[in-house]
């Protein structure tokens, strides 16, 4: 970057995203103004790390006019947090989950309506490389059947701090929690394919101590823009014990091809790093990477999903 450096600020820290997130704007050459979180020795330990102030509140970091605001709230502090961002200054990127519940959902799309700054979220992973790389090997072909496996260990949503992500009514469990990096992963592949009908299960290990799910799999039909038929996905989601997956399979009319993301260099190969490049990127054309306009369908096909599994619908 040059000129002036890029002022972000951060709005929650529910999770271990934002931590990364400013290492990666401070790498790429921006700032970091400001944080806010309802723990206030979270943030101030923050602002000790990586600079700026501490707010006291959303408001108030609003009115440090940042750039750019990355928002890592729990979902139900989501609307709350865009309200009180919401005057136009900055756009606002909120990291997964922005949703976890069908009313949540309609609430986050009221909330965006009436906002003035533009909004967006994402999972990492539509920044990973090698899935960007798929996605335009496969943009030309004929898409017959998608198959996705998301993986993510769920011991960490059982500490006392994290056990809102468990919970499917508060943080949508290991289905969304874990889930919507599956469904993200699908929209790279298929952009605005919506989860039309499905089946689906959910299961929990012996002795596990979740509340939600070890694992659980989707059957569904996708409506795809341009598409003259439907077209199959099968989707699994686990959260058992061991390292990350993230893994795509895709039958063309010319063929399987497939991917395995590089969990080890997480940073790089899962997007992280590429997501805030993203970002700062957009902010100075008051814009943000994944707008609300386009990320909606990967968090509605992951709530419905969730739905699904658990026979909700």
């Amino acid at each position: 970057m040059t000129g002036t450096p890029l002022r972000v600020a951060f709005a929650g820290l529910a999770h271990s995203h934002p931590y990364t997130d400013a290492a990666n704007v401070q790498s790429l050459g921006a700032e970091v103004v400001g944080v806010h979180d309802e723990d206030a020795g979270a943030a101030e330990a923050f602002a000790a790390r990586f600079g700026g102030t501490a707010a006291a509140s959303a408001a108030a970091l609003a009115s440090l006019r940042p750039d750019l605001v990355i928002a890592t709230p729990r979902p139900h502090e989501v609307v709350p947090t865009l309200r009180a961002l919401g005057d136009g200054s900055a756009p606002v990127f909120v990291n997964k989950v922005i949703a976890a519940t069908t009313a949540q959902l309609a609430e986050i799309d009221r909330t965006v309506a009436e906002s003035s700054a533009p909004v967006g979220t994402s999972s990492v992973l539509r920044f990973a490389p090698a899935l960007t790389a798929l996605a335009a090997e496969v943009g030309a072909d004929d898409v017959l059947g998608v198959r996705i496996h998301a993986q993510h260990d769920n011991a960490a949503f059982q500490l006392p701090d994290r056990s809102w992500q468990d919970d499917p009514r508060r943080g949508g469990g290991t289905l969304v929690t874990v889930g919507v990096h599956a469904w993200e992963m699908l929209d790279v592949l298929l952009p605005g394919a919506a989860l039309a009908t499905g089946s689906g299960w959910t299961r929990a290990r012996r002795g596990s101590p979740t509340t939600s799910e070890d694992a659980a799999g989707v059957d569904g039909r996708l409506r795809v823009p341009g598409a003259a038929r439907e077209i199959p996905v099968q989707v699994l989601v686990t959260g058992t014990p061991g390292p990350d997956a993230y893994a795509v399979d895709v039958v063309t009319a010319t063929g399987i091809r497939s991917v395995s993301l590089d969990v080890d260099d997480a940073n790089q190969a899962l997007g992280f790093h590429g997501l805030i490049r993203a970002l700062l990127d957009a902010a100075p054309q008051r814009a943000t990477a994944a707008p609300w306009a386009e990320a909606r369908v990967v968090v509605a096909n992951t709530v419905r999903a969730a739905d699904i599994a658990r026979g909700d619908v």
